[in-house]
């Protein structure tokens, strides 16, 4: 059972690019290759970040059962954007604005799960049965914002996708 909504703000620079700090590697004892990430990576070292923040909190018990989780990512703003800012004489108005560049929502969004796993966050990411991704420009930049909720029993409650289909003849 988890608390109604479980709301995190982590003011920390989104993660790099998930995908490349994999690397063929050699267990040092057995001598077996595998693919993972090298302890040096910015992705490990990222997420070693996330998770000392995260430490307070983590909850006694993982969080399990069927979870929707939305993940903001808030990148700091460009150096045009707060120009542009200026020129509208808005010096003290909120931007926030799509970040339409590389990494990938998908990319990032494992970075951040991993972590949840990996901090007994919650107890497995395939306990994420909903998941939402942004990313955007933000005038507090940077952070990471994770909101954990009860996954809806059926997310087609209201939709045509609810009825029931006619019996076959």
């Amino acid at each position: 059972m988890i608390p109604k909504v479980v709301n995190i703000r982590v003011p920390i620079e989104p993660p790099p690019t998930h995908q490349s700090a994999l690397r063929v590697l050699k267990n040092k004892k057995s001598g077996k290759m595998f693919v993972g990430k090298m302890s040096t990576s910015s992705a490990v070292k990222w997420k070693h970040a996330f998770m000392l923040a995260l430490n307070k909190w983590t909850p006694e018990i993982p969080l399990s059962g069927s979870l929707r989780v939305t993940v903001n990512f808030a990148y700091p703003l460009l150096k045009k954007q707060i120009d542009e800012g200026k020129k509208r004489n808005n010096h003290g108005v909120m931007i926030i604005e799509a970040k339409i560049t590389r990494p990938d929502c998908d990319n990032l969004v494992k970075s951040v799960l991993d972590a949840l796993t990996d901090s007994n966050y919650i107890v497995d990411d395939s306990n994420v049965v909903s998941l939402s991704v942004s990313k955007y420009h933000h005038w507090k930049g940077p952070f990471v914002d994770v909101i954990i909720t009860e996954a809806n029993k059926n997310p087609w409650h209201g939709t045509e996708l609810d009825t029931p289909l006619p019996p076959v003849i």
